[in-house]
């Protein structure tokens, strides 16, 4: 016997040994949460303290200005919280000619005494190739004063950008938060400050190795007119770089919040062209001035750019433009890629990428429903598949009888009416949708197709009929019933509405189920309206009513079984009105009790049922059987017993004639002795025997078999 209670103390155990196991494995997970970051992290990427700090895996070293490991210890000049990096602001940003100009940084938030460290230490500030003595004062760097007389650039008279940085004991270069704090602008004669970005791109931003500067102003800027500059330096020692074969790799992209793509719609569009691609471009009025533009989409040349200022933000331009179609040499069905605006002209190129990729696909279309409707039109269509919000136009046609006007569009269903069509009849049609006006798809690949359908009526002259106990089966033909959802055989009794289901087999052909109805016993054939009530593809109901029908629907009473008799080849099934309100062949079923055996039903009348044991079945001895089951339709059954020496004497069998004559009058003697026993004792009881016969008019009373 098993001990209970060690048990309990057993799993208990293991529980706590399993809890045990998965806190350690927790506690392993998360004892050093920057694991996963330190080994995605590359710190030494980072060049400015808020970029650095960011990242709890790193922290900002004043000292050395760089981005180092966070290590336990941190010392007084590690800053490992963004928000405890100093801020530095530049106190003037421009210069007038002959102006004496010294270069000024503000520190602000120095919660590590960083501008303490730099009293200490040398600064220099660094202006083009000159170096200039720098010096700390309150909680300003300062570098001593310089006078600009001349351009080194003959182009722009009027204006020119300059770079400038600092330097901490000669070799350490002091990183702003912010790039365009390095620069600061000299002007060859005075001019309104509030004028001196108007209508002007001013870009910096720094990647693969390199910090850039551009900046353009259109001729509508009332201090210099039309000017471009770009300028591009070694982001590790502020070096500068040679600009001037920057167009034989492309050009400068550029990559700030004054030049990009904003909005791109659509999103994905078809492979083979076609499609308008529609997108807004921050300051493209000022890049544009002058130069040629050109449009690609996803590597395609996207044609006849348009544009258009928008009226709630000036600054921002909506442009439209056509995809080609593709070449030849291009059939890739299924990639994506940027929109690419390229600015040509006077040296150097300059192009604006966007973020957002538009995907090239090959829609495909899979199935549709409902495939059938009436010609009047306004059916519903949905059709399902992949990429069908590819683009921005679509065409949904059914053959050449219709057009199917879309409603709603998803990148997986397209929901359409269809308008009437002009055919005779039933018409079939392959349904296609067309992208763009360039791709062409077939629904089902053109193996679906939508029939248009006439309105669906009944034939006339049915003569249709049934049993009261229902069930059995009613056939209506008709035309047109294709196109039904469902349909319902229903017959008017009295003031009540009796309906049954109904499977629609083909265009011709409903196959229902009688409905039960009462019958009074001795009644005479009830002749009831009937109808068939039917959904079309829209859900809308209605009723078909046969046009010419004198007969309307037969009711017949159940029949009547009484007993069966057997010959030893054949069973013979007695009663009363065994072939009305129903088609033997349909609905007739006789099987042995007990087995289940069937009897092929050989003929019927009004009187008598014949069957004989199926061939398929298993050999069955008649003499033995004693009741056997009678199924009409799927609600009626009755079991039907044996007549009493219900053998039937076939030729040259039995007794021989004087046997039974003797039989006869012995009967009759024991009867007449009978009688007058009886009339002697007065009884009034009255006695009725049922030996011989059971007569089945209730089909309750029978279970066991239904038709399949």
């Amino acid at each position: 016997m098993i001990d209970r209670g060690r048990q309990r103390n057993y799993f208990g155990c293991s529980y706590i040994y399993g809890m045990f196991i998965i806190i350690v494995f927790i506690s392993l997970s998360h004892a050093n949460p920057l694991k996963s970051e330190n080994n995605s992290t590359v710190c030494s990427e980072f060049l400015s303290c808020l970029k650095c700090a960011k990242h709890a895996s790193c922290s900002w070293s004043l000292d050395i200005q760089t981005c180092i490991m966070t290590a336990s210890n941190l010392g007084n000049l590690t800053v490992n919280i963004e928000g405890h990096c100093p801020q530095f602001s530049i106190v003037k940003n421009s210069v007038l000619r002959d102006e004496l100009f010294s270069y000024t940084v503000a520190v602000t938030n120095d919660k590590n005494n960083f501008v303490k460290y730099l009293q200490g230490r040398k600064i220099t500030c660094n202006f083009e190739e000159e170096k200039l003595t720098g010096y700390i004062l309150n909680d300003e760097i300062k570098c001593n004063t310089k006078k600009l007389t001349a351009q080194r650039d003959k182009r722009f008279k009027a204006l020119m950008v300059y770079h400038y940085h600092i330097t901490i004991d000669d070799d350490i270069i002091l990183r702003f938060n912010n790039d365009s704090d390095n620069y600061f602008v000299y002007y060859d004669h005075e001019c309104n400050e509030t004028w001196r970005d108007e209508e002007c791109v001013t870009c910096t931003w720094s990647g693969y190795g390199y910090k850039n500067y551009f900046k353009r102003c259109s001729t509508k800027n009332r201090c210099v007119g039309q000017y471009e500059y770009y300028g591009k330096w070694n982001v590790k020692n502020y070096t500068v770089v040679a600009t001037g074969d920057v167009d034989r790799d492309g050009g400068v992209r550029l990559e700030c919040p004054e030049a990009e793509i904003r909005s791109v719609d659509p999103i994905t569009a078809p492979w083979l062209g076609g499609t308008t691609v529609r997108f807004t471009v921050v300051n493209h009025h000022i890049l544009a001035e002058g130069k040629e533009v050109a449009v690609t989409v996803a590597g395609r040349e996207c044609s006849e750019p348009k544009t258009k200022r928008m009226t709630a933000d000036e600054d921002v331009t909506a442009i439209s433009c056509t995809m080609m179609p593709a070449a030849h040499t291009d059939r890739r069905r299924n990639h994506e890629g940027p929109i690419r605006l390229l600015y040509t002209g006077d040296p150097p190129k300059v192009s604006i990428t966007s973020a957002l990729v538009i995907g090239l696909v090959d829609p495909v279309i899979t199935d549709m429903s409902p495939r059938c409707g009436p010609a009047a039109g306004g059916t519903m269509l949905r059709i399902g598949g992949r990429f069908l919000d590819a683009g921005t136009t679509l065409r949904v046609s059914v053959g050449d009888y219709a057009m199917c006007n879309p409603v709603a569009i998803y990148s997986d269903l397209i929901l359409c009416r269809t308008d009437p069509a002009s055919v005779d009849g039933p018409t079939a049609a392959r349904v296609n949708v067309v992208f763009d006006g360039q791709l062409s798809k077939y629904v089902g690949d053109g193996s679906v197709v939508f029939t248009y359908a006439a309105v669906p009526a009944l034939d006339p002259g049915q003569s249709l009929q049934g049993i009261a106990s229902g069930g059995t089966a009613v056939q209506l033909r008709g035309r047109h019933f294709s196109c039904l959802r469902y349909a319902m055989f229903y017959v008017r009794h009295g003031e009540r509405v009796h309906y049954s289901s109904c499977r629609l087999l083909n265009d011709t052909l409903a196959v229902c189920r009688a409905p039960k109805l009462e019958y009074g016993r001795g009644s005479a054939v009830t002749s009831l309206k009937y109808g068939l009530r039917v959904q079309d593809p829209e859900y809308h109901e209605m009723d078909l009513l046969p046009p010419r029908d004198p007969h309307g629907y037969s009711l017949h009473a159940d029949p009547v079984f009484v007993d069966f008799v057997t010959d030893g080849r054949t069973v013979t099934i007695n009663g009363h009105d065994l072939d009305r309100g129903y088609r033997a062949q349909d609905d007739l079923t006789v099987r042995f009790r007990g087995s289940g055996s069937v009897c092929d039903v050989t003929s019927t009348d009004h009187r008598r049922i014949v069957c004989a044991p199926s061939t398929n079945a298993s050999v069955v001895d008649l003499d033995t059987v004693t009741s056997v089951i009678v199924t009409i339709g799927d609600t009626f059954a009755c079991v039907v017993k044996r007549k009493a020496d219900g053998r039937s004497r076939g030729l040259g069998g039995g007794p021989s004639d004087s046997v039974v004559n003797c039989v006869k009058i012995v009967c009759l003697i024991a009867i007449a002795v009978a009688c007058i026993a009886v009339y002697r004792t007065k009884t009034t009881r009255h006695r009725v025997g049922a030996t011989t016969s059971a007569a089945c008019t209730n089909p309750t009373t029978a279970v066991g078999y239904r038709n399949k």
